[in-house]
C-alpha cells in the first residue's frame, strides 16, 4: 500500500535493487514511504530514465535510472520533473511539497502598498543546509504599486535583477530561477521590454559540496541582489543590496558504502551489492 502524508500525498522510491536489499535499508534509516524494487529495470525503462551514462557491457550499476524525482497529479499525469546531474542531490522537501501541492515553485503577486522603495528579504527556505539536499535560497522583492524591475535580458544599458554569491568552496550553485516576467509597453511608444512587478520571488538552488570532520555547525553565505526600478517616465539609478547569512548545516545520511556508521546500520549492504554484481555479470 502507498504511504500517504497528512495532505494525501503518496510517496514512492524506485530502485533497481532487490527486495530485501530495500528491505534492509528501510529498517535500517526508518523510512515509512513506500520503496518499489525494479532489479530488471523495466519500470526505469517505461518512464525513460535508464541511465545510459553508464557502461552496459560490465558495470554493476548499468540498469539504474537517471537520479531524479517526478511529481504526477491524480490522473497520473506528470506535472515536474526534479533530476540534478549529481547523482548524490535530491531535491529538498520543500521544493517537492510545493510542487504536489500544486504551489507555483516562482511567485508572482500584486504589491502591497509600501513605500517608494523596493524592499528584500533574502532566506533559506528550509530548516538548514544538509548534503544531498538541494535547498533553495529564497530572495523577495517587494516592488511599490506602479513600477516595476527589468527582467532578463534587460534594454541595452539597463541592469536587470540578479543574484550573485560570493565564492564558497562548500557550496555547489545552479541557475537562478526566476518568475515569468510580463511584456511592458511605454505609452505613445512602440518600445517593450520584460519586467517584474508586485511581489517578485527568486530562488537559487543550494546544495553543499561534501562534509569534512571539522565543519562547523553553520555556514557563512554572502553575496548581492542588483536591481534597476522604474515606472513609465522615470527610471532610479541601478541599486544593490548586500547580504550575508548564517545558515544552519544538518548531518548528512549514514549510508552502508559511504561511512562507517552507515555500514553498523546496514551490515548487508556489502552483500546485496556483490549479489547485484553478479546479477549483472550473469553469474547469479
Amino acid at each position: 500500500m502507498p504511504t500517504f502524508d497528512a495532505a494525501g500525498i503518496a510517496v514512492y522510491a524506485l530502485s533497481y535493487d532487490e527486495p530485501d536489499a530495500l528491505t534492509d535499508f528501510a529498517q535500517a534509516h526508518r523510512i515509512t514511504y513506500t520503496l518499489l524494487a525494479d532489479p530488471t529495470s523495466k519500470i526505469i525503462r517505461e518512464f525513460g530514465i535508464l541511465n545510459t551514462l553508464i557502461d552496459p557491457s560490465d558495470h554493476p550499476w548499468y540498469g539504474v535510472p537517471y537520479p531524479g524525482t517526478y511529481v504526477l497529479d491524480s490522473t497520473g499525469t506528470v506535472t515536474h520533473k526534479f533530476f540534478d546531474s549529481n547523482l548524490a542531490v535530491r531535491a529538498g522537501p520543500e521544493q517537492l511539497l510545493r510542487a504536489a501541492q500544486g504551489q507555483q515553485l516562482l511567485e508572482s503577486a500584486p504589491a502591497e502598498q509600501v513605500s517608494g522603495q523596493v524592499q528584500v528579504s533574502i532566506a533559506l527556505d528550509g530548516p538548514a543546509l544538509v548534503p544531498t539536499v538541494q535547498r533553495d535560497l529564497l530572495i523577495r522583492l517587494q516592488v511599490p504599486p506602479g513600477r516595476h524591475l527589468y527582467a532578463d535580458p534587460a534594454p541595452a544599458g539597463s541592469v536587470p535583477v540578479s543574484v550573485t554569491l560570493e565564492r564558497n568552496d562548500s557550496l555547489v550553485l545552479r541557475p537562478l530561477i526566476r518568475p515569468p516576467s510580463a511584456e511592458h509597453q511605454l505609452a505613445d511608444t512602440d518600445e517593450a521590454f520584460e519586467v517584474h512587478d508586485g511581489l517578485v520571488e527568486l530562488r537559487l538552488p543550494l546544495t553543499i559540496s561534501g562534509k569534512r570532520k571539522d565543519q562547523p555547525r553553520e555556514l557563512t553565505v554572502a553575496g548581492e541582489v542588483r536591481w534597476q526600478c522604474c515606472d513609465d517616465k522615470v527610471c532610479d539609478i541601478p541599486e544593490r543590496q548586500r547580504f550575508e547569512l548564517q545558515l544552519p548545516l544538518g548531518d548528512s545520511p549514514d549510508l552502508a558504502l559511504g561511512s562507517t556508521r552507515g555500514a553498523k546500520l546496514e551490515p548487508n549492504a556489502a552483500a546485496h551489492f556483490q549479489r547485484m554484481s553478479a546479477r549483472r555479470r550473469g553469474d547469479g
